[in-house]
């Protein structure tokens, strides 16, 4: 078990810049593939609910004793915390990842973050196959992760949130069944749902996108519904990480207060 206070975030973005990410020959007896990248993921909570006071990241290796019992020993009495389910890119974990982690603690809120590299054999973007079976993986892993969350009793269980990026921003705009508060959907045009999320037309969604983006320029997703402050932004001269420009976060603060608060 790692136990890594906010001090300590520079030393995983060393890690996860350099692509140092490993994926394990082989998981223990009782560990599925799909339970690995929960139990081998990064935990985020924000100090303000931490008895210590500081903004705390929990990191395990796939043997280890549930990251959920030493998080919840610290975290102060009769406290709800609104959660973000955050899902990466086909790389693994990169700084925008960090970014997202900051900005979304910086508003309260945990960022859980599995990690999908923790399947044996698992493969970066295209060396993994089309991008509908990697999303049908991907979608295996919000499944067994919402299935996690609901156990958290320190979880305001009202107030959580898919987010993605990238590969990660596809499985969440894939998301068609009930059980999150908000989808976020950063670098991704639902190419696999016609153009449009996939979410309940009652939950609300925040598709952001880059005008340059590499993959799906100028396309973000098409959003008709307005619940929740629904909104579908194309930063100008955007790239497809779109986590470092001022509009990304300002309209994810916004959509937060508007959505969620």
């Amino acid at each position: 078990m790692k136990l890594i206070s906010k001090s300590g975030l520079v030393v995983l973005i060393s890690l996860t810049v350099c692509g140092c990410q490993t994926t394990p020959m082989k998981l223990p007896a009782g560990v599925s593939p799909v339970s690995a990248t929960w139990l081998n993921g990064r935990y985020t909570i924000p100090g303000n609910y931490l008895a210590g006071g500081r903004t705390m990241t929990y990191e395990q290796e796939v043997d280890q004793p549930a990251w959920t019992t030493l998080a919840g020993a610290d975290i102060k009495p009769a406290q709800q915390v609104p959660v973000v389910l955050y899902m990466h890119g086909c790389t693994g974990w990169s700084r925008q990842d960090e970014i997202y982690r900051e900005l979304l603690t910086g508003e309260g809120y945990a960022i859980f973050m599995p990690n999908s590299f923790a399947r044996p054999g698992r493969r970066k973007c295209g060396q993994q196959g089309p991008l509908a079976e990697r999303v049908t993986l991907r979608t295996e892993e919000v499944e067994f992760a919402l299935q996690q969350i609901r156990l958290i009793e320190w979880v305001d269980q009202a107030r959580v949130i898919l987010m993605g990026y990238s590969e990660g921003g596809n499985t969440t705009d894939n998301w068609s069944k009930p059980g999150f508060a908000a989808h976020m959907i950063m670098g991704s045009a639902c190419t696999l749902v016609g153009g449009e999320p996939a979410a309940p037309p009652d939950v609300p969604v925040l598709a952001v996108v880059g005008e340059y983006d590499s993959y799906r320029p100028g396309q973000s997703c098409w959003i008709e519904r307005t619940v929740g402050g629904s909104r579908s932004i194309v930063i100008p001269a955007g790239k497809h990480g779109v986590a470092g420009y001022p509009q990304t976060g300002q309209a994810i603060r916004e959509f937060l207060k508007t959505c969620c608060s």
